[in-house]
């Protein structure tokens, strides 16, 4: 199949917020190559709302070497749909409640969040939040009554504006968290929030607390996101943001050895998020597990 026809194969969603280049399989897997990855974790764009068409095609192609996180209404989704995508290697699903700034008190997000855990708990998914570290403190209450594991992505996305995390709202529900087990948290775009003033602190404080409820993730390929469509033009092509991804890397295990300190071996701490807790994360069999996972976003 030609590569423009691909590309066309899988239209975005018509209310799209931004329209990102497109990033196919033959990307992905030149991405893998170049960082030594042979299995993935595709997590669903905004760009296709609930539409997994993409993903499916994608994990179908990966033959057993890819799970994903995908986007799903749990009002309409239906339990056909649901086995079709855990057939697929679909593990999980995202809410986004960041990107709209939307807020909502814990009443409601208890009732958001429950709404959607009770879909995926007969199938062992996991519940993957996009917010923001203030958001944390709203629906933390709310998390030992899901019944499923949650994951926080970019380990709870603190605000640089704030100053540092640890004097912003939420840091202290997220620590709990981590230090309860109820939660994971993806270490992963940083570059998002590269300026807080605290950042490698923060991360090793994470790293320490929580060494088994980590995964790393290389947020590939590097959306720039709503925040760089600030004029809303859903017609102009996003270029994604220049990343390097081997210093991206290496800053990762350094921070891991850092953290390490005498309790705990750093290299073993790199074999955790890289390896053993996405494993666990995202059911992979030991037996077809070869080498280190990464969590990509999936634009096909």
């Amino acid at each position: 199949m030609q590569r423009d026809s691909l590309q066309d194969k899988f239209p975005y969603h018509p209310v799209h917020p931004y329209r990102p280049k497109k990033a196919d399989l033959d990307d992905l897997l030149a991405f893998q190559r170049s960082q030594g990855i042979a299995h993935s974790c595709l997590v669903a764009f905004s760009v296709y709302q609930n539409d997994n068409s993409s993903i499916l095609d994608a994990l179908r192609r990966l033959n057993g070497k890819g799970r994903a996180v995908v986007c799903i209404d749990p009002k309409t989704v239906t339990d056909t749909e649901l086995r079709e995508l855990h057939a697929a290697g679909a593990r999980g699903i995202r809410l986004n409640f960041r990107t709209s700034s939307q807020r909502f008190d814990t009443e409601t997000f208890g009732r958001l969040l429950l709404e959607a855990a009770e879909r995926i708990r007969p199938f062992g998914w996991v519940l993957q939040l996009y917010v923001s570290l203030d958001q944390i403190a709203q629906f933390a209450p709310v998390v030992s009554h899901l019944g499923v594991a949650v994951v926080i992505d970019h380990i709870g996305h603190p605000e640089p504006s704030k100053g540092p995390a640890r004097l912003q709202e939420g840091y202290c529900e997220f620590m709990e968290l981590l230090k309860s087990g109820l939660v994971y948290t993806k270490l992963s775009g940083t570059y998002r929030f590269d300026d807080l003033p605290d950042l490698d602190s923060y991360v090793q404080e994470i790293l320490a607390t929580a060494g088994d409820r980590v995964v790393w993730a290389s947020d590939w390929p590097h959306s720039g996101g709503v925040s760089r469509n600030p004029g809303g033009d859903r017609k102009k092509v996003q270029e994604y943001r220049k990343v390097d991804d081997h210093a991206w890397i290496a800053r990762c295990k350094n921070w891991c050895r850092l953290a390490g300190g005498r309790d705990v071996d750093g290299d073993g701490l790199v074999r955790k998020i890289w390896v053993d807790n996405p494993r666990r994360l995202w059911q992979y069999d030991e037996d077809s597990l070869l080498a280190s996972d990464v969590q990509v976003r999936s634009v096909l």
